[in-house]
């Protein structure tokens, strides 16, 4: 497993790539959308959301900082 926290500012862009494992993210604090593939999911503290293995996801238009404590099913690794 790899574990870490993602933080993003209010405009600033997600850089964040699809993964070869399975991810789950905790939010910690902070508001805004997540995007899978072509599907936005509204995100608000304490929710925990589930992103499979190699689908296409960022984060955006958070209002104030976003705090995301993410796990993966294994080593974090890009898919190439």
């Amino acid at each position: 497993m790899d574990v870490g926290v993602l933080r993003l500012k209010p405009g600033e862009a997600d850089p964040q790539s699809p993964h070869v494992n399975d991810e789950i993210y905790y939010i910690i604090k902070g508001d805004g959308f997540l995007r899978i593939d072509d599907k936005d999911i509204p995100i608000h503290e304490g929710m925990v959301i589930f992103v499979p293995a190699k689908k296409k996801h960022k984060f955006h238009s958070n209002s104030k900082e976003l705090v995301a404590l993410y796990v993966f099913a294994g080593k974090d690794e890009d898919i190439g």
